[in-house]
């Protein structure tokens, strides 16, 4: 059996090359391997990153079990610093955190020192526009003539220049209620050629509507009376589904 180092021991000794592991680490990798029955791979990156925290505690001249909190945040903070993303560092993290639980549980540690210690946020990517010419592709796009084709295409015509033309959210968009009303959350005023949404933050605001878009919103309306019930709840929602009811879960799938 694999005789335990005492707790003063250091993370590594001079004369250990970086290729070799600390006999805790070749216990707990062992743990995993036979007790947990991970895949090789999986115990193959858990060796790989456990040779880091090795690294890392060797250059900081502490033990294996005095690693503190302090540390782990400057060594997220180095990998974060040398370009690592925010998903990688937080797979690190991972298996150092699984290392450090199995240490408290062998009773070598009193506390995880990597409890606590988040990665960096992922940032997210922004979303790509379409480009004038797809906003016209998109706008211009007619299906069938049958009476179900010519509803669907009436409203995601108006849906698409009000989107692109005004600059609206989806949640603007889809809050918007056939008609102005003490109760409505957003509204169009053709008369005056501006939407009236519920923004952000429940702040209102107006914003101009252009003349393509009120053309396509006076075609939807004449297909809309035909279809809309509006004592059904979600009735009054200028966007309604084939039901004729404004479920706007269902109008915001199809934006």
């Amino acid at each position: 059996m694999t005789q335990i180092p005492p707790a003063s021991e250091p993370f590594g000794s001079a004369s250990e090359s970086a290729a070799e592991s600390h006999p805790l680490v070749e216990r707990y990798l062992e743990h995993v391997r036979v007790e947990k029955r991970l895949a090789q791979r999986t115990v193959e990156l858990y060796a790989l990153d456990l040779q880091k925290l090795q690294a890392n505690a060797r250059q900081a001249g502490v033990a294996l079990t005095d690693v503190h909190n302090t540390h782990m945040r400057r060594w997220v903070a180095q990998m974060h610093g040398g370009g690592r993303s925010g998903r990688g560092i937080a797979l690190i993290l991972s298996g150092w955190r699984g290392f450090y639980t199995w240490l408290g549980r062998q009773g070598l540690v009193a506390a995880n020192p990597v409890q606590d210690v988040r990665s960096p946020k992922v940032a997210k990517p922004l979303p790509k526009a379409l480009s004038v010419d797809e906003a016209v592709q998109l706008a211009s796009y007619q299906s069938g003539t049958d009476g179900n084709d010519s509803f669907l295409e009436a409203r995601d015509q108006c849906i698409t220049e009000l989107l692109y033309g005004c600059g609206l959210r989806i949640g603007e968009l889809v809050g918007l209620d056939a008609r102005a009303s003490g109760q409505a959350r957003g509204w169009i005023d053709s008369e005056a050629a501006e939407a009236h949404v519920l923004g952000k933050g429940s702040k209102r605001r107006s914003v101009p509507v252009g003349r393509q878009a009120l053309q396509a919103l006076e075609v939807w309306l004449v297909a809309r009376s035909h279809w809309a019930r509006e004592s059904m709840p979600g009735g009054d929602a200028l966007f309604i589904n084939q039901r004729g009811t404004g479920s706007r879960r269902s109008i915001s799938a199809c934006v």
